[in-house]
């Protein structure tokens, strides 16, 4: 599933792209009906057409279209993809929406899976509402972090994937932060000193930057990011059967938290 990495890289192409100052002229939806509400829904979607877009706002794995008029919200799911289409060339393969916008600039939602989300929002606090703080926001410290979690019992890998505390941080870099700060993902989070949460805040921050920079200077053939590959060499941790500890080297071993595989070394990570 694309993290905050994954989906600030995205903002970054659409900006270099032009979509800033564009006119949404014409909207067509793919003929399978969407659901109402819930994973995958597209709605609102006409409210967008003649209005111009201001700005690209994100928040954790979330983008707000911010118009002159309202917002149009996109969350990727986990196989959506953005992308601007060449002069004359054809909607890809599984098109959920194509935006046809001013000055012949059309943009495309593909997504095999029907997962991600298309929906209109009076303003992007209304976009992101119920998600916590930035992974990366500047004005969010280590201090503050270390407060949203002070006292709370659960296992630490899943309070950092609550998007509703931190937003952004996502399966892969919650199993990568914790390695590089040799926390057990499974370790109750009332068991972790303030100071130690601290230094897992910076990790997590080491982890979305050179996840971004990695998929900024690892473009496709057509210039596009947002390239989603555990394996690849934003990670150090590899996410795989047969992976090794880049620290001690013995293999990684796996369990389940909140529904989600944690990949980690029990060597090393206590």
């Amino acid at each position: 599933m694309p993290e905050l990495p994954e989906v600030e890289s995205l903002r970054r192409y659409l900006i270099r792209e032009g979509l800033v100052g564009r006119t949404f002229e014409q909207i067509d939806l793919e003929d399978k009906p969407s659901p109402k509400s819930g994973t995958g829904a597209i709605s609102g979607t006409k409210n967008t057409v003649g209005r111009q877009v201001r700005s690209l706002e994100r928040r954790g794995k979330q983008i707000a279209a911010v118009l002159d008029k309202g917002v149009l919200g996109f969350h990727m799911g986990m196989t959506g993809q953005i992308h601007v289409l060449e002069p004359d060339e054809p909607a890809p393969r599984f098109t959920r929406a194509l935006f046809t916008m001013s000055g012949g600039f059309r943009l495309v939602l593909a997504d095999p899976r029907r997962w991600a989300k298309i929906q209109h929002f009076e303003s992007p606090d209304h976009a992101f509402a119920g998600l916590g703080p930035d992974a990366l926001d500047p004005k969010f410290t280590s201090e503050q972090f270390a407060c949203l979690l002070d006292g709370r019992k659960a296992q630490i890998k899943p309070l950092l994937l609550n998007q509703a505390i931190i937003a952004g941080v996502g399966n892969i870099y919650a199993d990568e932060a914790l390695h590089r700060v040799e926390i057990s993902p499974a370790k109750r989070t009332n068991e972790i000193a303030s100071e130690k949460l601290g230094t897992l805040f910076l990790a997590i921050r080491v982890s979305l930057e050179h996840a971004l920079e990695f998929i900024l200077n690892h473009p496709d053939d057509r210039g596009r990011p947002y390239i989603v590959d555990a394996y690849d060499a934003r990670m150090q941790l590899h996410r795989k059967a047969g992976s090794f500890c880049p620290r001690c080297e013995i293999p990684l071993v796996t369990m389940k938290l909140g529904g989600r595989t944690a990949y980690y070394c029990a060597s090393c990570q206590k």
